[in-house]
């Protein structure tokens, strides 16, 4: 059993009714296509929030029903984002299996994410609840303008860590936050706790991300399940190559990532070179100890026990978002 797997175990069950119901949504024979993609072995770890915040609200058992709606809902979303990150980004693989538009073509891929997208919100729409879909509304257009942001940023060795956060907060850390929030609101958590399990989403996502970028530059493909060093291969600068491009003599960075300046992707060689300066110069570390920053801000947010139910599990999904080697 793997270490989130045995994390996850409080909200086992629930994620197999999840699963479930994602199934059932996805009856339509072109919509098919993508359950190989859903059912691929991925973390289920939004979908596994929204769960674990139904714990902390008075509700939680009678609104089971509602919470699995929306954790599959979520499930969507998520992987309709995934989708669409694959053709952006070319990768070839994910959850170890050919990313979707790999498999079936760029065209069949936009439209699927777009039918993922459009499935979501008929289900949330079915919860009755104006808030969870007034709510999910807003945080797809933020996904949407960290995606923009990203983009914009390409091949600009200028970019900062403040614009580097501000994208992960829009593109990751909010769909995180959002699946903590929505799960407390729909089991009628206090305020108090709605907001502290909301600041947990929001922290443990930043740190989530983070650590998932320096997988990118120091993970083993095999491990991982997906393509490696694409944020290089298309020009997107890291944490901990931001930190390291900061670092270099103004020469030296002009000479290693002059490809850049001329909007081109770095070669292999230069890719595999980077990372490991990253790795040598400490900027790997940098990095980590950010992430390590946000953690801490996510634990304190459940540090104090009244309302949070099963708070010793987020404890340990904060120190799984470091150690995880994929």
């Amino acid at each position: 059993m793997s270490v989130l797997k045995q994390i996850l175990r409080p909200v086992d069950s629930g994620l197999d009714h999840v699963t479930e119901r994602v199934l059932a949504r996805l009856q339509h024979p072109v919509a098919r296509q993508v359950v190989y993609l859903i059912t691929a072995g991925g973390k289920r770890l939004r979908p596994a929030l929204v769960l674990l915040a139904g714990r902390s609200g008075p509700r939680a058992g009678s609104r089971q029903r509602a919470l699995v709606d929306l954790a599959a809902a979520v499930e969507l979303i998520h992987t309709a984002t995934l989708i669409h990150d694959d053709i952006i980004d070319g990768s070839i693989l994910r959850r170890k299996q050919p990313t979707f538009h790999h498999r079936f073509g760029t065209e069949r891929a936009v439209l699927m994410g777009d039918y993922l997208y459009a499935t979501a919100f008929a289900a949330l729409a079915e919860l009755g609840e104006p808030h969870v879909i007034g709510y999910m509304a807003e945080v797809c257009q933020q996904m949407s303008r960290g995606e923009f942001l990203e983009v914009e940023s390409r091949f600009n060795v200028q970019t900062t860590e403040a614009q580097y956060l501000q994208i992960v907060r829009d593109k990751t850390a909010s769909l995180i936050a959002a699946s903590c929030h929505l799960g407390a609101y729909v089991a009628g958590a206090k305020p108090q706790t709605l907001e502290r399990l909301t600041q947990f989403g929001w922290n443990f996502g930043m740190a989530f991300q983070i650590m998932d970028d320096c997988l990118d530059l120091i993970g083993q493909e095999r491990l991982v399940g997906k393509t490696l060093r694409s944020d290089l291969d298309k020009g997107s600068l890291s944490l901990p190559v931001i930190y390291l491009a900061g670092e270099l003599p103004r020469a030296a960075r002009e000479r290693w990532f002059a490809p850049l300046q001329r909007r081109q992707a770095l070669s292999a060689e230069a890719r595999s070179k980077v990372a490991k300066a990253a790795h040598e110069s400490g900027a790997i570390d940098r990095a980590l100890q950010t992430a390590d920053r946000f953690l801490r801000q996510a634990t304190q947010a459940v540090a104090e026990r009244d309302g949070i139910v099963l708070a010793g599990t987020y404890r340990q999904l904060a120190r799984y978002a470091v150690e995880r080697v994929h």
